[in-house]
């Protein structure tokens, strides 16, 4: 028997993580928009995974989908509330994961350290399920462009808000997006206050940090 209490995931899991799913999908075919995610989990106590996050991990992720967990998720709670509720397996190192769910951006690994899929099979690389406050009143803004991107077809860039995200972000995105069709693919998860959003960052797009208008 666990030591660990089994809490509620999902209240309704077959409507709610198809919610879920309409909700990544759809940042992700969007990028830079922030797009609303109305369906969460209920929280765990004391943990540093919040509720967008939990809700994705239960939506996206089972037996067949390795996921890795940054030092801030990975508990012994958490564990046992994924494996209970979605059957989850877990990687054991980033490279081997399917995907990956980073609590403290600001302490995760290299993008390069993540699986960035074969030759064959560009398909089976990360998807990355990041916490951040997408407020414009919090962190750093940046700017995007690439297929989906509002204004692409006109050379334009959207600009975004996205606070923790490491200083060698952009960086390490440039040579993602150059590694095409390799790479991994970036959902973040909105952590502050309801409601929670979701905000996709595809390789196909190019991100710099925001110009400055004077």
């Amino acid at each position: 028997m666990s030591a660990h209490p089994t809490l509620p995931g999902l209240a309704h899991p077959v409507d709610d993580a198809q919610t879920v799913f309409r909700a990544a999908l759809s940042a992700l075919s969007r990028p830079g928009l922030a797009v609303a995610l109305p369906t969460l989990a209920p929280p765990l106590p004391g943990s540093a995974v919040c509720p967008g996050l939990l809700a994705l991990a239960l939506t996206l992720c089972d037996s067949d989908t390795p996921l890795w967990l940054d030092a801030a998720a990975d508990t012994p709670q958490v564990r046992h509330h994924l494996r209970f509720h979605c059957a989850a397996r877990f990687a054991p190192d980033a490279s081997q994961a399917a995907f990956a769910l980073i609590a403290r951006p600001e302490q995760m690994p290299r993008l390069d350290v993540f699986n960035q899929g074969s030759a064959d099979f560009p398909d089976r690389s990360a998807t990355l399920l990041i916490s951040a406050n997408l407020s414009e009143a919090h962190g750093p803004a940046y700017e995007l462009t690439g297929p989906g991107v509002q204004g692409n077809q006109h050379g334009g860039w959207q600009s975004f808000h996205a606070s923790d995200l490491p200083a060698w972000f952009v960086e390490d995105w440039a040579a993602n997006h150059a590694a095409y069709p390799l790479g991994v693919d970036i959902v973040l998860v909105d952590a502050g206050a309801p409601p929670a959003r979701l905000l996709g960052l595809p390789r196909t797009a190019r991100v710099r940090e925001a110009t400055v208008c004077m």
